[in-house]
């Protein structure tokens, strides 16, 4: 099976791996043991400088 990297949902870079990542997400409904990576799939991921930059802007 073809495994896709990550990438930012803001600016599309493909997460590099031990890079720090923000992710919006709700807390699961479920119970047990989940594959983080396979959870994180789902879920949206902002890189580290598009986060910091949206912080930045919005303290202006």
């Amino acid at each position: 099976m073809f495994s896709l990297s990550p990438t930012c949902s803001v600016c599309g870079k493909p997460i590099e791996k031990n890079e720090p990542i923000y992710v919006r997400m709700r807390y699961p409904s479920y119970r047990g043991m989940v594959e983080i990576t396979a959870f994180l799939n789902q879920e949206t991921i902002i890189c580290d400088n598009c986060f910091l930059q949206k912080q930045h802007n919005h303290e202006k």
